[in-house]
């Protein structure tokens, strides 16, 4: 099990964060939530990677604030404070780096939003970058920035794929960067699993997806099959 603690923006703005893992780990991941705020199961994929041998850290961007209804949700995420979001994503990346060690940042829907937002404030500093099922990265000159490679894990029942997908991977190409896919029979929100769209079959495929890819990445290994046991998954 991990711990709170509070961070620090470099305005001085106090932040909270779940922190989980060996502080001399030789691999961090920084974790955004959902439009949702931070929930139980953000937490448990903090636990899970801990678990493995990661130093994991998830970032609250809604100091404190949760809801299950969809409509406070949308709010939530509409009136977010994006500069101030994108100074705690780099505190938090500051937080987890340290020499040797590499860090991939990691989310889904809003979360795999700020998840590439983060990894292209911190390019200096962010090894790898993981997305779920979001609102994709299109523009090459700000792809470009990326110094590292990206998962995108895909919810092939959204109504915008396959096209959101084909149009991710040539804005990749063009700007000459790696990205790797990881497509699921599944709905929007497969992966959480208070959403009536959560599929335990999906989740689980995926999270071997993400296992694998940061043992590649982030350690320069061969593939685990290191996967949560029990309810611990995504």
């Amino acid at each position: 099990m991990g711990r709170e603690i509070i961070l620090k923006t470099s305005q001085d703005e106090s932040f909270n964060a779940y922190l989980a893992g060996d502080e001399a780990a030789e691999s961090g991941v920084m974790i955004l939530h959902e439009w949702w705020g931070v929930m139980p199961h953000n937490r448990q994929w903090a636990d899970s990677l801990a678990d493995i041998g990661h130093l994991a850290l998830v970032v609250d961007l809604y100091d404190g604030r949760t809801t299950d209804d969809p409509e406070l949700a949308a709010e939530m995420m509409r009136n977010i404070d994006q500069p101030r979001a994108e100074r705690k994503l780099q505190a938090a990346i500051d937080y987890l780096h340290r020499p040797g060690r590499r860090i991939a940042t990691f989310g889904c829907s809003f979360g795999g939003k700020q998840s590439m937002q983060a990894s292209l404030l911190r390019p200096d500093k962010v090894s790898a970058t993981l997305v779920a099922y979001c609102r994709m990265e299109t523009d090459v000159v700000r792809l470009k920035r990326l110094s590292g490679p990206v998962l995108a894990i895909y919810a092939q029942q959204e109504r915008n794929w396959p096209q959101k997908q084909e149009d991710f991977e040539a804005a990749m190409k063009a700007a000459g960067k790696e990205t790797e896919a990881a497509g699921f029979d599944a709905a929007h929100g497969f992966t959480n699993p208070t959403s009536p769209r959560y599929d335990a079959e999906a989740d689980q495929a995926s999270w071997q997806s993400i296992v694998d890819f940061l043992q590649r990445h982030l350690r320069g290994s061969g593939n685990s099959d290191s996967s949560p046991a029990g309810d611990s998954s995504p």
